[in-house]
C-alpha cells in the first residue's frame, strides 16, 4: 500500500517519500524471500527449495537489510539539507540527482551482498538413522565468518546509527532554533488597484510549516528506533556466538535464538508501513483520496477528485497551503520578513492561481 499510494498520490510526490517508497521495497522483498525461507532453513528437517534459491535467500536478506540502513541514512541527510540548509538543498537535490543516489544505493547493496552467490550453498549431513538433512548455510571455508560479522556489525548498524543520532540532534536543535525566530508581524497582501486585501500573517504560516516538518522528523525518527530496537538481537546473538564461551553451537536453545532474532529482525520490515500510516497525516490523506478517486473513477468525478490536489503544494511531504517558491526559510526568518514585496507577489500570484 505504500509503495501503491506514493506512486499513485500527488499528494505524497515527495523527496522523502520517493526514499521511503525504496524503503518499502526492500521491506516487500524481506517479506516475500526472507521469513518463510528462514523458517523452513531453521525448523524444518532439511531444505527443500534447492541450491539456487538457497543462494537466492541468502542474497536477498543481504540485499535488503544493507538497502534498508542506507536508505534510512540518505533520508535522515536529505532531511538534514532540506530544514538545515535549504537553499542548497533546492539546488543541489534535483530528479535526476535522486535516481542517480537511489541507484548508487541498490547498486552498492547489490554488490555488497553478490559475494553470497559464492559462499553459500546448501550441505548434506546424513544423520544417525539415516536420513540425509540439508542445509542452506555459508560455506566457513569459502569465507571469514568474523570479519564478516564485524563489518556487519559496525558498517551497517553502529556506524549508520551513530551518524544519523547525529544529524537528527542537528536537525531538532535547526528547528527549535527556527520556532524561537518566529513571530514577526504580519505582512499585508494588496490586490491589482492596490487596495488592502488581506493580511499575511508570515509567523503563522512559518509554524505551519515548521509543525508540519516536526511531524514529518518524529515519523522519520520512530523508524529509525524502530530499525535499531529490532536488529538489537540479531547483533547481540551474533556477539555472543563469536566471543561468547557459553554458546553452544548445537543446542536446541540456539536454534530457537537463532530463529527468533532473525524473525525480530524481520519485524522491523513489518512495522516500517505500519509507522507511515499512523504518523504520518499525509499518508493516511492519500491513501483515502486514492483509493475514493478510484472508487468514483466510473461515476466521471475521478479527474476533478484526483486534480484537487494539485491546487495546495507539498514540500518534503507535508502540506503548506502556500506556493512552493513562498515558504520562509526557517534559518533567515528575519531577513525574509525584512523583503516583504516579493512576499506579497507570490500571495497575489498564487491568490490569483487558486
Amino acid at each position: 500500500m505504500v509503495i501503491f499510494v506514493v506512486t499513485f498520490s500527488r499528494r505524497l510526490r515527495s523527496i522523502t517519500n520517493f526514499f521511503l517508497a525504496n524503503l518499502a521495497v526492500a521491506d516487500f522483498c524481506v517479506g516475500i524471500f526472507c521469513v518463510y525461507q528462514t523458517l523452513t532453513n531453521y525448523l524444518m528437517n532439511s531444505w527443500q527449495l534447492g541450491d539456487f534459491l538457497c543462494k537466492v535467500y541468502m542474497f536477498v536478506h543481504a540485499l535488503s537489510y544493507t538497502a534498508s540502513i542506507l536508505i534510512l541514512v540518505v533520508v535522515c541527510t536529505e532531511r538534514y539539507l532540506a530544514i538545515v540548509h535549504p537553499i542548497k538543498c533546492r539546488s543541489m537535490l534535483t530528479r535526476k540527482r535522486l535516481r542517480i543516489v537511489i541507484g548508487i544505493v541498490w547498486i552498492l547493496a547489490a554488490v555488497y551482498a553478490s559475494p553470497r552467490f559464492f559462499y553459500v550453498e546448501t550441505i548434506s549431513n546424513r544423520l544417525n538413522n539415516g536420513d540425509v538433512d540439508i542445509i542452506c548455510i555459508a560455506n566457513i571455508k569459502k569465507h571469514n565468518n568474523n570479519v564478516l560479522d564485524v563489518v556487519n556489525l559496525v558498517f551497517l548498524y553502529l556506524l549508520p546509527l551513530f551518524l544519523m543520532c547525529c544529524l537528527y540532534t542537528r536537525i531538532a536543535i535547526g528547528l527549535w532554533r527556527s520556532s524561537v525566530t518566529l513571530g514577526g508581524p504580519g505582512l499585508v497582501a494588496k490586490t491589482k488597484n492596490g487596495r488592502v486585501h488581506h493580511h499575511v500573517h508570515t509567523s503563522s504560516m512559518s509554524k505551519n510549516v515548521l509543525k508540519a516538518r516536526r511531524g514529518v522528523i518524529r515519523m522519520l525518527i520512530a523508524v529509525v528506533m524502530m530499525f535499531a530496537v529490532c536488529n538489537l538481537p540479531q547483533q547481540a546473538r551474533i556477539l555472543w556466538r563469536h566471543w561468547g564461551s557459553s554458546y553452544d553451537h548445537t543446542s536446541d536453545f540456539s536454534t530457537l535464538l537463532t530463529v527468533s532474532t532473525f524473525l525480530i529482525s524481520y519485524m522491523n520490515s513489518c512495522l516500517n508501513p505500519l509507522l507511515y500510516a499512523f504518523l504520518s497525516r499525509n499518508f493516511r490523506k492519500g491513501m483515502r483520496e486514492l483509493l475514493h478517486c478510484r472508487g468514483t473513477r466510473n461515476d466521471g468525478g475521478a479527474l476533478a477528485m484526483c486534480a484537487s490536489g494539485d491546487h495546495n503544494r507539498h514540500e518534503n511531504g507535508v502540506s503548506t497551503h502556500l506556493p512552493q517558491s513562498s515558504v520562509i526559510r526557517l534559518n533567515s526568518i528575519q531577513n525574509s520578513l525584512s523583503t516583504t514585496r516579493p512576499i506579497i507577489t507570490r500571495q497575489n500570484t498564487y491568490a490569483r492561481r487558486t
